[in-house]
């Protein structure tokens, strides 16, 4: 049952994964409206999510581990999730146009998103080494379960 419960939850998740893209391919009125509506005049607009997704991070986290893991792959995971995630950001580092940067009050996080959302294709090594990542593991699930029956 746990086997079960973990591999539906994971393979949600990596479908959550590939879906955000959606975003990015909206234009960037629409993005900035969407941007501009959820920050209003706050330095951060996800406070409350980040303590819930924290929360939900941990509990997957127990899950898999209860379920069982192999520690190589999960640890080699884990770096190249972090690391894709700095490169990530590391390509945010020209100046947005200002017409386009985050109106006040600002954060480091703030001018972040701005960022992104001026520029979303910009990292797109690393969002392609991603999505190609989900897609194979996937893809891998999917073999996996169809040679068990």
């Amino acid at each position: 049952m746990l086997n079960t419960v973990a591999t539906v939850v994971v393979v949600v998740l990596g479908l959550h994964i590939i879906a955000k893209f959606a975003f990015f391919a909206l234009p960037y009125r629409r993005r900035r409206a969407l941007l501009d509506k959820q920050y209003g005049d706050k330095p951060s607009a996800t406070s409350t999510s980040d303590r819930v997704l924290m929360v939900f991070t941990v509990g997957i986290a127990v899950l898999v581990l209860c379920r069982g893991i192999d520690s190589v792959s999960f640890l080699g995971g884990l770096w190249i999730g972090a690391t894709l995630i700095q490169l990530y950001f590391h390509q945010f580092h020209r100046p947005v146009p200002p017409q386009r940067a985050a109106p006040p009050q600002t954060s480091p996080l703030k001018e972040m998103s701005y960022a992104i959302q001026d520029a979303p294709w910009r990292p797109w090594p690393q969002l392609l080494a991603l999505a190609m990542l989900v897609v194979l593991s996937l893809m891998l699930m999917i073999v996996k379960a169809a040679a068990v029956q």
